[in-house]
C-alpha cells in the first residue's frame, strides 16, 4: 500500500523518466556460481586434514548458494516491479522512517521546499506513528517522498506525493 502511491507518482513523470521494471537475475545467479565454486573447491583442491579452514570455505559456499537460490526464486515468484531511473541506468532505492506526530508540520514544510537536509536531520523514531516513504536514486538527483499517517489500523497519505529533482521540487 505504502508502496503503491509513491510508484504511480514516480511512473506518471514525464517523457518516461522512471519505470517500472523487475530486478534482473544477476546477482542471484553470481552467488549461485560463486557458491559452487567454493563448494567444488572444499570437494576437490583442499586437504581434508586441514579442518578450519576447509570447512570454512565449505560453509561459506553452502551460505552463498542457498542464498543465490532463494533470492533467484523470490525473483521468479514475484511479480512485482521496482522503479528504474532511466537517465542514471539504476534501480531506485527504498528507504521508511518514522517521525512522532507532533513533526509532521516540519516533515510537510520540508517535502513541500524539496529540503531534504531537514528531513534527514529530524530525529527518527521506532513507532510508526507517521512514515516518511522514499524512493530515491543513488546519485540523488531524484527523490521521490510520500507522507503517511497510520491511524484506524491503516496507514493514510497525509499530504500529496513530492517530487524532488536536484533539490527543487517538481
Amino acid at each position: 500500500m505504502i508502496k503503491h502511491d509513491i510508484c504511480k507518482a514516480l511512473y506518471a513523470l514525464p517523457n518516461g523518466v522512471v519505470q517500472p521494471r523487475r530486478q534482473p537475475m544477476v546477482m542471484p545467479i553470481a552467488f549461485i556460481i560463486v557458491g559452487a565454486v567454493l563448494l567444488t573447491m572444499y570437494f576437490i583442491l583442499l586437504n581434508k586434514d586441514t579442518e578450519a579452514p576447509g570447512m570454512t570455505v565449505m560453509v561459506t559456499g553452502i551460505a552463498l548458494l542457498l542464498y543465490g537460490v532463494l533470492t533467484a526464486i523470490m525473483r521468479i515468484v514475484n511479480r512485482s516491479n521496482v522503479p528504474y531511473h532511466v537517465a542514471s541506468k539504476s534501480y531506485m532505492q527504498y528507504r521508511e522512517r518514522y517521525y512522532d506526530r507532533n513533526q509532521q508540520a516540519q516533515i510537510i514544510a520540508a517535502m513541500k521546499s524539496g529540503n531534504m537536509q531537514l528531513i534527514d536531520s529530524l530525529k527518527t523514531t521506532n513507532i510508526s506513528a507517521l512514515t516518511l516513504a522514499e524512493y530515491r536514486t543513488k546519485d540523488g538527483t531524484l527523490t521521490a517522498l510520500a507522507l503517511y499517517e497510520y491511524a484506524e489500523y491503516e496507514d493514510r497519505l497525509v499530504d500529496d506525493v513530492a517530487i524532488i529533482v536536484m533539490g527543487s521540487r517538481l
